[in-house]
């Protein structure tokens, strides 16, 4: 099995909302003080535009954003890891949106990714390869 290698001290942890966002309480309160923890021990963080998004239904933003969010993030050298910022439910609406021959191509499991609920499982279930970490 391939790993991607752990976050590093002085890291930057990548944040997405492939389902909803942190826009109500108590997502809000628990994403800001996660935010304030993670700065504190030398973290660096990568906001996506939709973690704080609230003009989808049910979702964040429109899945083809939040599927352009996903690709984008997880390609990029900016961050170590990826985190999803709030639930998956229905980021089953993305997996139409997400380049996923670009990230197989440009990232080879280089980053962890870490989501709620149903993040992990979706991923898997479309038959998408993607090294996750389940949180549930």
């Amino acid at each position: 099995m391939r790993f991607p290698e752990n976050l590093k001290k002085g890291g930057t942890i990548g944040f997405v909302a492939p389902s909803f966002g942190c826009t109500t309480e108590p997502y809000k309160s628990a994403f800001a003080n996660a935010q304030k923890k993670w700065k504190e021990m030398g973290y660096q963080l990568d906001l996506g535009p939709n973690c704080y998004a609230e003009h989808g239904i049910g979702i964040s933003a429109a899945p083809e954003e939040c599927g352009k969010e996903l690709t984008e993030y997880y390609v990029s050298e900016k961050n170590d890891c990826l985190i999803s910022c709030g639930g998956g439910e229905l980021m089953c609406e993305d997996l139409d949106y997400v380049d996923f021959e670009k990230i197989r191509k440009e990232v080879q499991f280089k980053r962890w990714f870490c989501g709620h609920y149903h993040v992990d499982e979706e991923m898997v279930v479309e038959g998408k390869t993607f090294r996750s970490c389940i949180t549930k």
